[in-house]
């Protein structure tokens, strides 16, 4: 593998309280070795994160010590209260996973109706960093059309909310939504990639759900050029963020 870096733009770091699982940092780095992976974005479990704020705060101090793990925010169900930060200064990017919906796997589209909604949304853009996004087509429609102009990756190629050929089918001419390749199929990665471009396709394993050896083989095996592949690695997640490995 002949790439300057190789940037995992989806991993959980941590405990999830529901699952009872822990991700820790060798295991992360364990599989960065394995691998070549240089850099991982880490993100909380949604569940521990919900119950705690704590868990934001621990992950971005091991960001700290841990130089190539790059912090993400998870974006917690109380964003209506005075004061709310969806995404502090520290963190390049964060996570919207079923907000406030049922069993982590439906939306609740109650929250297209929040008054408190737009305020977000606004709060979110003033960043100008992405969140990884994570709903049902219908309910990722709506947002998107709410949201103009936000940055927002979908992961798995929309995978795990719903068909990934109708997420395409949806977004492809929405230049400012990109999708990660965590658990999609090589053939869907090549579909989108043909569609929409190399630039908005980004390289993602969603440890512990994914492997980064295996995940990042359906990258390395595409039928693209190098100079794709470069963008789906590293390139197109490091423009997206401002995250800069030669700063560190």
């Amino acid at each position: 593998m002949d790439f300057e870096y190789i940037i995992d733009s989806h991993s959980h770091w941590g405990p999830s309280i529901t699952m009872g699982v822990d991700v820790t940092t060798r295991e992360l780095q364990g599989q960065q070795k394995e691998s070549g992976v240089t850099h991982v974005f880490i993100i909380p479990f949604p569940s521990t994160a919900i119950d705690s704020n704590e868990i934001n705060l621990r992950l971005l101090e091991e960001t700290k010590k841990v130089k190539n793990f790059i912090p993400y925010h998870y974006i917690r169900e109380d964003y209506d209260r005075d004061g709310f930060d969806p995404i502090p200064d520290e963190y390049y990017g964060g996570k919207w996973h079923w907000m406030r919906g049922w069993q982590d796997s439906a939306s609740n589209y109650k929250v297209l109706e929040d008054e408190a909604l737009q305020g977000l949304i606004e709060k979110i853009k003033k960043t100008d960093k992405p969140i990884i996004f994570e709903e049902e087509l219908r309910f990722t429609e709506r947002f998107v059309e709410m949201a103009e102009g936000m940055k927002i990756i979908i992961p798995h190629l929309g995978l795990l909310g719903g068909n990934p050929m109708s997420f395409l089918r949806s977004f492809k001419d929405k230049e400012n939504i990109y999708f990660d390749t965590a658990l999609g199929s090589q053939g869907d990665i090549l579909r989108f990639v043909e569609t929409i471009g190399p630039h908005r396709v980004i390289f993602g394993s969603d440890v512990p759900f994914g492997y980064m050896r295996s995940e990042l083989s359906k990258v390395l095996s595409l039928p693209i050029s190098h100079e794709d592949k470069e963008l789906i690695l590293y390139r197109n997640i490091m423009k997206l963020t401002g995250f800069d490995p030669a700063g560190l």
